[in-house]
């Protein structure tokens, strides 16, 4: 018989976008052999300008979207891990001082790390936000001794600086009301971008330094890694339906055919032999020829801001000359043609694809599904992390030995 350890579980991402919904569903077994069972996907309704606009027409779309993937999997779930993406969250910095003894030294104990984080959450977000994700960046000790992990050093008091990944609370609360009227539990609510991240990239991207950029429909997120962790973050006001207005607007088309124009034709690259073509396209009541040409000129500016705002961002961060695994590209956004390409050239770093880890053998557009994938293996993760914690927590000759010099520490 199977332990609950050993046993398979199935956990279900759900990733709501300004334009599409895209739900997965993973096949799990502990935190490893994660796997890929199907995707689905819809029109978002009811969500606009990053609120709930009709909350019926919402619960519809997620109702829609849930049971075409339980339908391809012939399966029931009943939770799911809820992404919200960056037109929703916003990114605040906190630094947090306490005392740990007046005079002389004392040993930093877990408590006293855990002590200083919760400040930091305490005091780092307004009283209208929620807090999704906090990530400790660095601790100083004593303003002098600087340390990613102080526990166990001597010291009179510590500094914790945090990265907070934040959302109005009204938002959030209506976007979860949403799924709960859609009939489902919700796990989380994670940030896409940083689940995605945690599909996309290993733990020798992040350690050696690494660029994840997931480019939405309004919205590109940039993320930095280095050392492990996320140590930059910033909302691009860019996305895919920047390129199609460009295409309607110097076409005279509505947004729709722009749309169906840029998927099918639009080149970011000016050297693609595609540019040489023509296309028919129905104006009016008549059918006019367009060259792929115009398409391409028409769409440059779009890009050249996007690549110059990028080069940009990495040049604030400070981190550009530890970026040494490159950059990698998810979201719909990142399937247009030469974009690839364009980014390499104008940022001088290599540029490539992200690709989810996963040893299904079903073939799917990875950049666009990474989000959804990375909110089911998160919930999976997390959900083995729970149970472990639990086993661990059961006293041992050591831990309580632990414990006891903790305490001792902590008062003497």
């Amino acid at each position: 018989m199977l332990n609950r350890f050993s046993s398979e579980k199935l956990f279900c991402g759900l990733d709501i976008g300004s334009q599409r919904l895209k739900a997965s569903l993973v096949k799990a077994r502990g935190t490893v052999g994660i796997q890929l069972l199907d995707v689905y996907e819809s029109k978002t309704n009811g969500f606009k300008d990053a609120s709930v606009s009709d909350l019926m027409e919402l619960v519809e779309s997620i109702q829609a979207t849930m049971n075409g993937l339980m339908k391809k999997t012939e399966t029931r779930v009943k939770e799911v891990a809820l992404g919200v993406g960056g037109e929703v969250v916003t990114v605040h910095r906190n630094e947090s001082t306490i005392p740990l003894v007046e005079r002389g030294n004392k040993v930093i104990t877990s408590f006293d790390i855990k002590k200083v984080n919760t400040q930091a959450r305490l005091l780092g977000a307004k009283m209208d936000e929620e807090i999704i994700h906090d990530i400790p960046q660095v601790y100083k000790v004593d303003d002098v001794n600087i340390a990613t992990n102080p526990l166990g050093l001597y010291g009179r008091k510590i500094e914790a600086e945090t990265l907070l990944i934040v959302a109005n609370g009204t938002r959030l609360q209506n976007i979860i009301k949403a799924v709960h009227q859609a009939g489902f539990e919700v796990l989380g609510p994670f940030f896409t971008s940083y689940a995605a991240a945690d599909a996309v990239l290993g733990e020798t991207e992040k350690a050696n330094g690494s660029v994840l950029l997931d480019i939405g429909s309004r919205i590109t997120t940039l993320m930095i890694y280095r050392d492990g962790i996320l140590k930059y973050l910033m909302n691009i006001p860019w996305g895919g339906n920047d390129v199609t207005r460009r295409i309607a607007q110097d076409l005279n088309l509505s947004f729709d055919l722009a749309e169906d124009i840029k998927k099918s034709y639009a080149v970011a690259l000016s050297t693609d032999k595609r540019n040489e073509e023509e296309i028919l396209i129905k104006r009016d009541s008549a059918f006019i020829p367009i060259k792929c040409q115009e398409i391409y000129q028409s769409i440059d500016p779009e890009i050249v801001y996007l690549v110059q705002f990028i080069k940009d961002s990495l040049n604030a961060s400070g981190l550009f000359n530890q970026i040494n695994s490159g950059i990698y590209l998810i979201g719909g956004g990142a399937l247009l043609p030469g974009l690839m390409e364009r980014i390499e050239e104008g940022i001088q770093l290599t540029v490539s694809v992200g690709k989810f880890k996963s040893p299904s053998n079903i073939c799917y557009g990875t950049a666009s599904y990474a989000a959804a994938f990375g909110l089911a293996q998160l919930a999976a993760s997390q959900s083995y992390h729970s149970l472990s914690l639990m086993n661990t927590l059961k006293p041992t000759e050591s831990s309580v030995v632990t414990k006891l010099k903790e305490i001792y520490h902590e008062y003497f």
